[in-house]
């Protein structure tokens, strides 16, 4: 078991918090849906307002791994994402889908800039990847691609994705970063997309898959999206 799956259990079972001070440096930073939170102060505090729960590692990536977690109320699947200065963590990324209520922030009004699904040239069968893209992941990466991208939602059969497009016609997937396992890869991407009431949409999302790349466990906060669609846009002239 990684040094990041045995901190996931630690932290959410035991509560046993101190162990942040080991394993993060002073300026860690964690993003999820809502933000980026800064400083390993700041993380521990949001730890501190975590119930004790149950916690089953359901994938172990080194620097990535799922899980599901076993509430007193509820229970949800999460990825988290780390990266490291030498030992320690210095960025860490979460992804969940809880389903709590959430509120987003305001949001500017729309101001007519080229949305990205619509007049652009065909996406074509290869994913534009980042630096230091790990070569191993390309393939799954550019079949993401055609299938999330292209619209060729033969090649992906998840019912989320056709959903998702319904209410963000022009969403658009960026890869930003993956891990190659002996038995698994996962990918952590970002969607980009607007609604039909010109509100713009972010996510983040990611996806462990397990040998035949159709079989995938993939998170995106469903509950935060809801909460962009319902969000207010700011008024400059109140």
């Amino acid at each position: 078991m990684s040094a990041l799956a045995t901190l996931e259990i630690a932290l959410r079972r035991d509560r046993a918090y101190a162990r942040l001070a080991d394993s993060h440096v002073h300026r860690a930073t964690r993003e999820d849906s809502l933000g980026i939170i800064k400083g390993r102060d700041a993380i521990t505090a949001a730890w501190v307002n975590e119930d004790a729960a149950d916690v089953k590692i359901t994938a172990d990536l080194g620097e990535m791994i799922a899980y599901k977690v076993k509430g007193p109320k509820q229970s949800w699947h999460g990825h988290r994402w780390v990266w490291r200065e030498e030992s320690r963590v210095m960025r860490e990324v979460v992804i969940e889908d809880r389903g709590d209520a959430k509120t987003a922030p305001q949001f500017h009004p729309p101001l007519g800039e080229l949305r990205s699904g619509q007049g652009q040239y065909d996406a074509g069968d290869k994913a534009i990847l980042p630096p230091g893209f790990p070569e191993g992941a390309r393939e799954i990466a550019d079949w993401l691609h055609q299938a999330w991208n292209g619209r060729a939602f033969n090649l992906y059969g998840r019912a989320w994705l056709p959903a998702l497009i319904r209410a963000l016609p022009d969403a658009t997937f960026h890869f930003e970063h993956a891990i190659v396992g002996e038995k698994q890869t996962a990918i952590l991407w970002r969607v980009h997309g607007h609604h039909a009431s010109g509100k713009r949409v972010r996510l983040i999302g990611s996806s462990v898959f397990t040998g035949d790349a159709d079989d995938d466990d993939t998170v995106i906060d469903h509950a935060f999206m809801v909460a962009q669609l319902a969000g207010e846009v700011i008024d400059y002239g109140a």
